[in-house]
């Protein structure tokens, strides 16, 4: 009994270890993506990492860009539900067309989408499938675009309009195309075709799921360990082809927006008002360097000791996060003005009451209680008095900080509430 718990525990640990990811994904094509199931090849291969993946697809057969901007399925499939990518594909030689065309029939559609994507979920990401030239060239329209005349040429093209496409919408990418071109150029007996030159063989498909695989997970596709029907050696170098230049550089296929961290802060007598000055978050987490935190927005903060403190803001926004981190120094958590035969604080620590007692006589006296977090949460002001009592019983026991502003002078001291 003792060794089966052993091993429900370990299957436990390592599977939270290794984690599972869940992601929803929408593809958008026509018979480029419904060639071999694109979809499901996907999931297949994120099942077989401890991953999952939630899918709809509307590939009608020859569908462009502008198509799928005007029609309805298209557009009611993106806002049925909050999905985490939307794949967006376009007709396999539009995107090898001249400049003016694509910036009249191409690139506007395109915006279109990527734009209702984010309407529907603004942490929703248009994710461009670069799809890749024809095995020989488009002979079909050679004679008016010459540079489609070979697969270079044409592949060239096609990758350029959907590196500007994906940047110009801040989207991300799955450079299919660039794995098939590394394919090619390294090991030209797999052969990524089907028998038109044009759609994908298994072995096409099973490359484009690896980039596809690669950038909605961001791990590495050499740990997939389904193969579909492709023999072991074949699968493997296909998914080394796409760690290669997906994985390695998955850096250079994202063009997403990152959240800004950023604050500005003023200190006065060890007490720091800090206000968020970067962009929009979901959550904000404030390190104040000494032990304590906060998730306000523009939070209040005194510092019980002198020194030198690493305050740090982290925000995040969509699963991305970003850090700003400042050196702030303390100098002033002391008496300024009093000294220890004028100034009394009894008894510390204390269950109910606190007496403040000044030798001196002032004018006017301030007295004030916060959290650590500088949040007030007793204050009173005292005229031609020396003595003054405090009752704190209604605070919850642990440590808090007094503050008395006697004129110009100004004491800051821990007090402990049992």
């Amino acid at each position: 009994m003792k060794k089966l718990l052993f091993l429900i525990s370990f299957a436990i640990v390592s599977f939270s270890i290794h984690g599972q990811s869940t992601k929803k994904v929408l593809f958008i094509g026509n018979s480029y993506t419904a060639a071999n199931n694109l979809p499901l090849l996907v999931k297949n291969m994120a099942n077989s990492t401890g991953d999952a993946l939630i899918y709809d697809s509307y590939t009608p057969g020859g569908y462009r860009f502008m198509n799928h901007a005007s029609d309805q399925t298209t557009l009611s499939k993106i806002n049925s539900d909050n999905w985490d990518y939307v794949a967006l594909q376009g007709q396999s030689q539009e995107t090898s067309f001249s400049e003016a065309q694509m910036q009249a029939e191409v690139y506007p559609p395109a915006e279109t989408l990527s734009n209702a994507i984010r309407t529907n979920n603004e942490c929703s990401q248009p994710l461009f499938y670069m799809t890749w030239g024809r095995e020989n060239g488009d002979a079909t329209n050679c004679s008016f675009i010459p540079w489609v005349c070979t697969y270079e040429g044409m592949d060239d093209a096609i990758r350029a309009s959907y590196i500007f496409m994906s940047e110009s919408n801040a989207a991300e990418l799955a450079p299919a195309g660039a794995v098939w071109r590394f394919l090619r150029e390294n090991y030209p007996n797999i052969n990524l075709y089907s028998g038109d030159g044009s759609h994908p063989s298994l072995a096409g498909s099973y490359a484009v799921a690896c980039a596809f695989y690669t950038m909605i997970y961001k791990k590495d596709p050499t740990f997939i360990s389904w193969n579909s029907t492709l023999n072991e050696t074949e699968a493997n170098l296909i998914k080394m082809a796409a760690k290669t230049i997906v994985f390695n550089e998955i850096s250079d296929w994202d063009f997403t927006l990152s959240p800004i961290a950023d604050f500005s802060e003023e200190i006065n007598n060890g007490e720091a008002s800090f206000t968020h000055t970067g962009s929009d978050f979901e959550s904000i987490l404030w390190d104040f360097g000494d032990g304590n935190t906060s998730t306000e927005t523009n939070p209040i903060h005194t510092f019980i000791e002198n020194g030198i403190y690493e305050v740090s803001q982290t925000i995040t926004k969509c699963e991305k996060s970003d850090t700003k981190t400042k050196t702030i120094e303390i100098i002033t958590l002391h008496t300024e003005g009093f000294n220890k035969q004028q100034f009394a604080v009894y008894p510390n620590p204390t269950a109910g009451k606190l007496t403040v007692n000044l030798v001196k006589h002032y004018k006017q006296v301030n007295i004030s209680i916060s959290s650590l977090s500088g949040k007030t949460l007793l204050k009173t002001t005292i005229k031609n008095s020396t003595n003054f009592e405090f009752n704190i019983s209604t605070l919850s026991k642990g440590l808090y900080i007094l503050k008395v502003l006697a004129d110009d002078n100004v004491y800051v001291q821990k007090i402990v509430k049992e």
